[in-house]
């Protein structure tokens, strides 16, 4: 080999000797990156998994809002409508019971536009919670939902909170009105939930709505709904029609001139 090729060759070498460092260094620094983009991958998957598995937060958005606003200005806790209006109509209902609900979503609504703003009639909520006795759980969600709405009277908010319980029943006994769902509808309906919270954990109101319930199975309520309208009993979710027939008989008699009945404002 001449010494020209010596020198090529020596330079070749070095050449050679400089690149394969640059080779190695490289391997582990992408063996790195992709060691710690799995980990931050499985880190994130782990979170999901865990915001998923969380239960929701107590908040109102899939509370469905009542489409008729009461005339609260009339209300006096469960009572509402003018203290000497001619006609009372005492109704006996559970806020789990389907036909109460209807009642409560069709009917009286129309009777309150009617004759309750005009002053002929006054209602009279009754608590005849009977539906939660069929269940064996501790929590009865007859009597617990009945005891927030008359916290929420102690708001003077009975109606508005009555109303989004009527509007927002999901079965019998099936957790609709579990305690979670009571607050979320406190929280919808403004009340001061520190307070309203203090009045349902004291089980006062809870033993309220039994006793009332019991006494209305002394007089021979045993279904939901029944109303009494004058005194005159009426078992069963009746047509607008019907009860405002019944209004103005029980009107008339009382010697007032009622409007008609045959159309209820809208």
């Amino acid at each position: 080999m001449t010494r020209r090729e010596r020198r090529q060759a020596e330079r070749e070498g070095r050449k050679t000797g400089r690149q394969a460092p640059a080779s190695s260094s490289k391997g582990p620094s992408m063996m790195l990156l992709a060691t710690v983009g799995a980990l931050i991958a499985g880190v994130a998957i782990i979170a999901v998994v865990f915001l998923v598995s969380q239960p929701p937060a107590a908040g109102t958005a899939d509370l469905t809002s009542p489409t008729h606003i009461p005339p609260t200005d009339l209300a006096d806790g469960r009572t509402i409508g003018k203290a000497d209006a001619p006609v009372t109509l005492e109704d006996w209902s559970d806020f789990q019971c389907p036909a109460c609900g209807v009642q409560a979503r069709e009917t009286i609504p129309q009777l309150m536009d009617t004759y309750v703003r005009d002053g002929t009639l006054k209602i009279v909520y009754r608590d005849a919670a009977f539906q939660g006795r069929k269940s064996s759980s501790s929590f009865d969600e007859s009597v617990e939902p009945a005891a927030a709405a008359r916290c929420a009277a102690e708001q003077g908010r009975f109606w508005e909170y009555h109303d989004y319980l009527y509007w927002n029943q999901d079965g019998e006994n099936e957790g609709g009105f579990r305690r979670e769902r009571l607050d979320q509808i406190a929280k919808a309906v403004g009340l001061d939930e520190a307070a309203w919270s203090t009045c349902l954990d004291s089980g006062e109101q809870q033993q309220a709505v039994i006793v009332e319930t019991d006494q209305g199975a002394s007089q021979g309520i045993d279904s939901t709904p029944t109303v009494y309208i004058n005194g005159e009993k009426i078992v069963g979710a009746q047509p607008y029609e019907q009860l405002a027939l019944l209004i103005e008989a029980a009107a008339a008699e009382a010697g007032v001139d009622s409007s008609p009945a045959a159309t209820p404002v809208p």
